[in-house]
């Protein structure tokens, strides 16, 4: 167990340095790391998808209420999109996180594969393309909940925040980048509370958990991962000015890549 804390500790070192440098959910990160380090504490092989995608879920909600915390005192949260995107996401995430915990892993983990090689492409294309001259979408009520349900079924899948689906979302509606990231980072701490709920729900009688999980959910990765996450996403976000940030975002994103394709390989 001490030896299993102690890599969280530093995963979450790593994963709040990332988090912070390229502005991404920790779960591409998070997910697959647990997928090795989980068998170390006696998670069987055939719910180790699902208590990774749980416990990634529980470490969002405290990332992303410290960010949302400080994007609201500096007045980045449109609250028009909020009203409607986060209920919406909250609905979407847990029903689908329900029906994601009982599939069978070499599915779920297909799923996941697949959501990062889409991620990471994309990350590729956003280094290129920095403004989009297409006009922008209205954000209407239909339009917002219609997108929180896509983006709650996605994030279950893939064991984030939201982020790198919401903010091109509200982007594309007309809202201006900060504010958009703003508003991501409160609706993704609700989106991380309905997704460690329902993944919590949907493993609790489950047998042949370790001690310590709470559903899907393992609490000591939980606490190991946030208690240095927490600090080193700050030092992430000062370094990405000093960084070539570009040429690392592009590095990242294969890794990310090839990680991905040797999961859909087995």
């Amino acid at each position: 167990m001490l030896t299993f804390f102690i890599i969280t500790l530093i995963v979450g070192s790593i994963v709040g340095f990332l988090a912070g440098i390229f502005g991404i959910g920790g779960g591409l990160v998070i997910v697959p790391t647990l997928l090795y380090l989980l068998p170390m504490v006696g998670v069987p092989d055939e719910k180790l998808m699902a208590t990774a995608l749980g416990t990634s879920f529980a470490t969002i909600i405290i990332t992303s209420l410290a960010s949302a915390y400080r994007h609201n005192k500096l007045g980045n949260v449109v609250w028009e999109a909020v009203k409607y995107l986060a209920p919406t996401l909250v609905i979407a995430t847990f029903i689908s996180g329900l029906f994601i915990g009982k599939l069978p892993k070499d599915i779920s983990s297909k799923l996941f594969a697949c959501l990062v090689v889409y991620l990471a492409a994309k990350m590729v294309l956003s280094i290129r393309n920095k403004k989009s001259k297409t006009p922008a979408k209205p954000l209407t009520p239909q339009s917002t909940i219609l997108g929180g349900i896509l983006i709650g079924i996605a994030s279950s899948a893939a064991g984030i925040g939201g982020g790198s689906f919401i903010v091109p979302f509200l982007n594309s509606r007309g809202i201006e980048m900060r504010k958009s990231v703003g508003s991501s980072s409160f609706c993704g701490a609700f989106l991380g509370l309905a997704g460690m709920l329902s993944f919590m729900i949907g493993g609790w009688s489950v047998e042949g958990m370790p001690d310590w999980s709470l559903g899907y959910i393992y609490l000591p990765a939980v606490l190991g991962i946030t208690l240095t996450s927490f600090f080193t996403s700050k030092f992430g976000a000062e370094m990405a000015n000093k960084l070539p940030v570009a040429s690392l975002k592009r590095y990242f994103a294969i890794f990310l890549i090839l990680m991905a394709i040797k999961m859909l390989i087995g």
